[in-house]
């Protein structure tokens, strides 16, 4: 009967070390996936971000443009008025 046992004990043994070592190899992949799903998340954060950025500055050279188009209309209307 102690025999019994010893095979019960042992193979269950064997179950946790093989449980044990899956583990610890799924969660050093799961680790690594992550860390990489991070960085690539941080790249299309990075162009997103300078894909705004060009757009802002589009839109000023655009402001500036009509900026100075209004000043030109401001001083037409001026010299028409005074002369």
């Amino acid at each position: 009967m102690l025999c019994m046992w010893e095979y019960v004990l042992g193979g269950a043994s064997l179950f946790g070390l093989i449980v044990g070592l899956f583990s610890i190899y799924n969660s050093r992949a799961a680790r690594k996936l992550l860390m990489e799903e991070e960085r690539l998340t941080r790249e299309m954060i990075e162009k997103l971000i300078g894909k705004i950025d060009e757009g802002f500055r589009r839109m000023d050279e655009r402001f500036a443009k009509m900026d100075e188009r209004f000043i030109e209309v401001l001083k037409e209307i001026r010299r028409l008025r005074s002369g």
